[in-house]
């Protein structure tokens, strides 16, 4: 349950820096912003991936 929390927050982060670099007009975001929202990207894929494709292992599966 715990890994399925993380992948909806990975994809609510990835939904709000694609709206800051999206920002057209009055709203639009400065350069700083949009370096960092990059950046953010990039780092919540690479945790998303390593959540996806890691899994979770039990303690209890684990004694024999």
């Amino acid at each position: 349950m715990i890994p399925d929390i993380g992948l909806i927050i990975g994809f609510y982060v990835l939904t709000r820096m694609l709206s800051f670099l999206t920002r057209k007009g009055e709203r639009a975001e400065s350069i700083g912003v949009k370096i960092f929202a990059v950046i953010t990207i990039i780092i919540t894929l690479i945790c998303l991936c390593d959540l996806w494709l890691g899994g979770t292992t039990s303690s209890q599966f684990l004694k024999y």
